[in-house]
C-alpha cells in the first residue's frame, strides 16, 4: 500500500511538472494578428468653411457645391480610401457647415496570418476571444480635427459599415490636427462589444473577415476645409483556446 502511494505521488509530481514545462498555451495563447493599416486621405483644398448667412434656396450661392474628394492612397498603404465631402446650411443657426465621410477597409486573411496559422496548424481551435484592439497615429498631416474614428469588423467582401453583417469594434480617442500617436491606445473591448462575435466566428470558422475604418467629422462656419491625411495603425490581438 504505501508503495502504491508512493508511485501515485510520483506520478503526480511528473505530471505537473511536465504541464508546468508545456506552460499554459497549451489550454489558450495570445496570438498577434498581422497589423492593418489604412490611411484617410482628404486632398489638398484650402480656406475656411463660408461664414456668410443662408437658407436653403439660397446653399449653394453662399456655401458653394458640394463636391467628392476620392483619393486612392494605394500606392503607400495598399489600402484605398473613399473621402466625399459636402457642404450645406444649418438649419438650426443659419450657416453653412461641411460634412465630410471617409471611409477605408483591409481584409484579415485568417489562413495566410503567419502567427494564428501557425496556431491553427498545430492545434484544432475550441474557443476565440477577442482580447484587445490597440492603434497608433503615425502620420497626420490633417488641418482639422476629428472627433472619432470607429472601428468597424465584417465578413469579407464588406466595404461599409452598414453592409450585413457589419459591427462596432469601438472608437478611437478624438484626433487632433497634426498630432501623431505613437504609444498604442486602446479600444476597449469586452463581451458586449458587438463585433466581438463577428470575429470570433471568422477566425473559429478559418475564414477571411474585414476591418473597416470610418470617419465622419462635421465643420461648422469658420472652421477649415478638411485637408490633408492620416493613417491609423491597428494592431488586433486574440485569445485562442486550445482544446
Amino acid at each position: 500500500m504505501a508503495s502504491e502511494q508512493k508511485w501515485l505521488g510520483t506520478f503526480a509530481a511528473l505530471l505537473i511538472a511536465a504541464v508546468a514545462g508545456c506552460g499554459t498555451d497549451i489550454f489558450d495563447v495570445d496570438v498577434d494578428l498581422a497589423t492593418q493599416s489604412f490611411a484617410l486621405d482628404f486632398g489638398q483644398q484650402s480656406g475656411t468653411v463660408p461664414t456668410a448667412s443662408c437658407d436653403d434656396t439660397i446653399v449653394q450661392e453662399v456655401c458653394g457645391s458640394g463636391q467628392t474628394v476620392a483619393v486612392d492612397t494605394s500606392s503607400t498603404t495598399g489600402v484605398p480610401s473613399d473621402v466625399q465631402v459636402a457642404l450645406g446650411c444649418d438649419p438650426g443657426n443659419g450657416l453653412c457647415y461641411m460634412q465630410a465621410s471617409a471611409h477605408a477597409s483591409q481584409t484579415v486573411a485568417v489562413l495566410q496570418d503567419d502567427d494564428l496559422g501557425s496556431r491553427i496548424g498545430r492545434h484544432a481551435l475550441g474557443f476565440v476571444q477577442l482580447a484587445d484592439v490597440a492603434y497608433t497615429i503615425p502620420s497626420n498631416t490633417l488641418t482639422f480635427d476629428i472627433p472619432q474614428i470607429d472601428i468597424y469588423a465584417g465578413p469579407a467582401g464588406s466595404r461599409l459599415e452598414t453592409d450585413p453583417g457589419v459591427a462596432l469594434v469601438g472608437s478611437t480617442q478624438p484626433i487632433t490636427a497634426g498630432t501623431v500617436v505613437t504609444d498604442p491606445l486602446h479600444v476597449i473591448i469586452d463581451k458586449n462589444t458587438p463585433a466581438r462575435p463577428v470575429i470570433e466566428h471568422a477566425v473559429e470558422n478559418k475564414q477571411d473577415f474585414v476591418f473597416i475604418v470610418v470617419a465622419n467629422p462635421r465643420l461648422g462656419a469658420g472652421a477649415p476645409i478638411p485637408a490633408g491625411a492620416v493613417q491609423i495603425d491597428v494592431f488586433p490581438k486574440l485569445v485562442v483556446g486550445l482544446p
